[in-house]
């Protein structure tokens, strides 16, 4: 439970910083860019891959994993500002469905009866914690949260079976370094094709780019690490997870932006605590 706790806590760490972001007008593609060059950098510094040599079958899953990263992390961007942060948080977090569907349906997992009952609380907690009213034109805008909501499900199905089929205990700290390395060099060609790799020289998205990039390598980290280790199966993972996030960022915004809840926010927070203590307990 450390780990999920871990990984759900930084992960919490990013919507603080992206909101910081928004509030100090720190340009957002070149800290992202720069974010994940920062996390390749403590990836080199932990695992020491100089030392031994980086197995060619994580180089696939690697490239492709660190593809979608900075594809969603773009998607979210432009779904938060067209279609707004309710249809956008709301996609996010019901990626999950996806993601439990394949694990019982491809991956043999049987949550016991307790534990679907946890799940399908999740589900409901997951978008009435999560609500927030949107802009004006989010009925216009559907499509990206609906990409979103796939490509979401995608990086956690994919982590998942990279974590089940290639990663080993020696392995399991070099594939978040390949991927945020992977993630950097196509946020540079996307700059320089956008003619603003300049913008990366800015004190603000330099500043912005290595906070966030440190938490963005350690939420990584810890997801791999729990996947691998924590004793629950990614049906019961993923909504622990999803549920740790919005627990942890609600926690963050009453204390350090000072936002408010509220009541069906509170009522989904308050369902989303039953639900974790029953998928615990199953």
């Amino acid at each position: 439970m450390v780990l999920v706790t871990a990984a759900a806590l930084f992960m919490a760490l990013l919507y603080l910083i992206f909101k910081i972001f928004e509030r100090r007008a720190v340009p957002l593609l070149p800290a992202i860019v720069v974010n994940y060059f920062t996390a390749a950098g403590w990836g080199l510094l932990i695992t020491q891959p100089w030392t031994q040599d980086v197995p060619t079958a994580l180089l696939g899953p690697g490239a492709w994993v660190g593809a979608l990263f900075i594809s969603i992390f773009y998607v979210t961007a432009l779904s938060t500002q067209r279609a707004g942060v309710a249809a956008t948080s709301v996609a996010s977090k019901m990626s999950l469905v996806i993601t439990v569907l394949f694990t019982v349906a491809f991956l043999g997992e049987r949550p016991s009866l307790m534990g679907w009952i946890g799940i399908a609380l999740a589900l409901v907690a997951v978008p009435m914690a999560s609500y927030a009213k949107g802009a004006p034109g989010a009925k216009g805008a559907w499509i990206l949260p609906l990409v979103l909501f796939i490509g979401n499900a995608a990086i956690d199905i994919s982590l998942n079976l990279v974590q089940r089929t290639v990663l080993t205990a020696d392995t399991e700290p070099l594939f978040p370094m390949i991927v945020f390395a992977v993630a950097g060099s196509l946020g540079i060609l996307w700059l320089l094709l956008r003619r603003e790799a300049g913008a990366m020289r800015s004190p603000k998205a330099l500043i912005g780019g290595l906070v966030l990039g440190t938490f963005n390598y350690a939420s990584l980290y810890f997801l791999v690490a729990a996947l691998a280790r924590s004793g629950f199966g990614p049906s019961s993972l993923f909504p622990l997870m999803n549920i740790g996030v919005i627990l942890f960022s609600t926690a963050l915004g009453l204390f350090v932006l000072r936002d408010r809840v509220s009541k069906l926010q509170a009522c989904g927070i308050a369902l989303a605590i039953i639900a974790m203590s029953l998928i615990i307990w199953a």
